[in-house]
């Protein structure tokens, strides 16, 4: 499969032969990789004042690339030499002498575990598995999650190492709620992209699509005015100009992106001969296709393979994974949701739709007043940030009362532990049932917000 128009790629010379030792991949999709880092790192860090820790960022994602369309090439487990780089040593360039330098190095570490399992032949095991289930326990888990799969805060981070800002290090509360912004509105704008990718990891796969444009919409302008509040600070242009870049520009200046071959579009859905070329790696996309298993099997947790990966995992996690992720993964080992869909293998089963959890209609409306708590939650965050209500409309929405109700709902930060509750403090979600048909399967809403009908291999993993 070839792509509509014939490309001519441009990188520097300090990555041109970065890869020339692996010869499992071709060379075109070298230059593409080569060029696809270029074009990123100069969107999403437009300013730099270090060029040796600029270039290392560049190999940094030309790493993380590859692991996004042939995880079977890169296996963080196995040492330091990924696709011929050393990667303590490129990270060291990055970030030695910053405040974050360990914690980045696990957070890099973290999205290749799991990055390259999902795009190799380890994705149907236990460690997969697990952190697909752990996605949907709650909106601030996923957010955190989705924070590492998209090197938010990592990027935010090399911004600010680029920039020569190395006493400057935002809270974790403030990376978050930033990564949150920013995978908000690049999500928002991806949503027929990561269909087509059949993508477990989408913010809209979660947070019900009709309110996908206002999710939009105040995430851009929350964006804004902190904008406006940072913008006299060292470190404000290296962090907002990450978050606006990344939150839809790159999707019309990066050519990893369909804007060109879709006719100056962002956002048409995805067709039979998108999806075909996704398969293909074109693009460098890679679609995620579910493994139907036969509808009479039964799949308790210690069948799944990979679970002494697993474990051994486990316990490299001060190395391997960001420091939430351990007990991330331990709470994924079974449903969180007695009402939610779970399946044994994760991926998209057909075209026009995601490979995640399909929650239910009660997670759902929880998932919703957590987004639609962003402003108050910027605001405790970034105290310094002034938010205005539109102008000429009358005082209308929810009251004071109400909103305190529900930032008290959504804030799932309590004692340090990231959880959830309904408006009745209840975790599980016992009495929203999902409306069944008469030959017992599920409908769901896909992504075109249509109803469609569970098959049995995915209704297998709900929990009655």
């Amino acid at each position: 499969m070839s792509p509509k128009f014939r490309d001519s790629w441009y990188y520097p010379s300090d990555i041109a032969n970065d890869l020339d030792g692996i010869t499992k991949l071709p060379e075109r999709l070298k230059q593409e990789a080569y060029a696809c880092a270029w074009e990123y790192t100069r969107c999403v860090i437009p300013q730099y004042t270090n060029w040796r820790r600029y270039v290392a960022f560049m190999r940094i994602i030309i790493m993380g690339i590859i692991a996004e369309f042939r995880g079977d090439l890169v296996d963080v487990t196995a040492g330091d030499c990924i696709l011929g780089y050393s990667l303590d040593g490129t990270l060291a360039e990055l970030f030695e002498g910053t405040p974050g330098h360990a914690l980045m190095a696990r957070e890099y570490k973290a999205f290749l575990l799991v990055t390259a399992d999902k795009s190799s032949s380890r994705r149907d095991g236990e460690l997969f598995r697990r952190y697909v289930n752990a996605l949907a326990i709650s909106p601030r888990v996923w957010f955190r999650m989705r924070d590492c799969d998209a090197l938010a805060r990592f990027t935010m981070a090399s911004a600010l190492a680029c920039n020569d800002l190395d006493d400057v290090w935002p809270t974790d509360q403030q990376f978050e709620l930033l990564s949150e912004i920013g995978d908000t509105l690049y999500d928002a704008v991806a949503f027929y992209k990561h269909r087509s990718e059949g993508e477990t990891n989408s913010t809209f796969a979660y947070v019900p699509l009709d309110i996908r444009i206002k999710a939009f919409r105040v995430a851009r302008e929350v964006l804004w005015a902190m904008d406006v509040a940072y913008a006299h600070r060292p470190e404000g242009a290296p962090l907002m100009n990450f978050v606006r870049f990344f939150g839809g520009p790159i999707h019309m200046m990066m050519r990893r992106y369909r804007f060109v071959e879709e006719d100056l579009t962002v956002g048409r859905p995805e067709t039979e001969a998108v999806v075909t070329e996704t398969r293909s790696n074109v693009k460098l996309w890679n679609r995620v296709d579910a493994d139907i298993h036969d509808v009479n099997t039964k799949f308790p947790s210690t069948e799944f393979p990979g679970v002494q990966r697993y474990h051994a995992l486990l316990k490299r996690s001060h190395e391997l994974m960001f420091p939430e992720l351990p007990e991330f993964l331990e709470l994924g080992g079974k449903p969180h949701c007695n009402r939610c869909l779970y399946r044994a293998s994760y991926g998209a089963e057909k075209t026009h739709c995601f490979g995640g959890v399909a929650l239910c209609l009660g997670c759902q409306s929880m998932w919703r007043g957590y987004v639609d708590s962003l402003p108050e939650r910027a605001k405790e965050v970034f105290p310094d940030i002034v938010l205005k209500a539109p102008p000429g409309l009358e005082a209308e929405g929810p009251t004071a009362e109400v909103k305190e109700k529900r930032l008290k709902n959504s804030r799932s930060l309590d004692n340090g532990n990231y959880s959830f509750s309904n408006d009745n403090g209840v975790g599980h979600h016992t009495t929203d049932r999902i409306p069944r048909s008469p030959d017992g399967s599920a409908p769901l809403q896909n992504g075109d917000h249509a109803e469609v009908t569970v098959p049995a291999a995915l209704r297998l993993m709900v929990v009655e």
